[in-house]
């Protein structure tokens, strides 16, 4: 027992080490968890939304269901959040509608309802963390381009991509 207990605890250890020297490899290993909660749910990827010409753009809508704590920090530039997107859904009705928070599993839990109500609703894999690393653009309050992303609770600090400054 104890040498399971053993290599249990260096397994850990590793793994941790690991997150922290690579924070692509913390991200995908946080995302696969919320996946294993969402399994069927569409997603949109980091890589996808980033490729999108600013005549595609106009076809979708990006909608940040963080916190305004969070969102006072930097946003994905154009997202809108969510209590603007519900109060006027009405006018996004022809759009697909992109939901994203920090991981995914807060926007998981927001896109399945969505989906319900009978939006075009996607799920940003990898949430903002993702956007940091395919070099997206984030705004602050004041619209203005920051590195700053907060990333909910210290744990989500190794995530974050290198040049990024983690906030929390």
């Amino acid at each position: 027992m104890k040498v399971f207990i053993g290599i249990f605890l260096v397994s850990i250890l590793g793994f941790v080490l690991a997150c922290y020297v690579s924070p692509q490899l913390s991200l995908k290993s946080s995302y696969a968890l919320v996946k294993l909660k969402f399994p069927d749910l569409p997603e949109f990827s980091n890589q996808s939304l980033q490729a999108l010409s600013r005549d595609e753009r106009g076809g979708y809508v990006v909608v940040d269901v963080r916190t305004p704590e969070e969102r006072n920090v930097s946003v994905i530039a154009g997202a809108i959040d969510n209590e603007y997107f519900e109060h006027n859904i009405v006018s996004y009705q022809d759009k697909k509608v992109i939901v994203y928070c920090t991981i995914g599993y807060r926007s998981g839990f927001h896109t399945e309802s969505l989906r319900q109500k009978g939006v075009d609703a996607y799920n940003l894999s990898e949430g903002i963390l993702g956007w940091t690393h395919v070099d997206g653009l984030l705004v602050n309050s004041q619209g203005l381009i920051t590195d700053k992303v907060h990333v909910y609770s210290r744990p989500w600090n190794l995530a974050v991509k290198k040049n990024g400054v983690a906030v929390f």
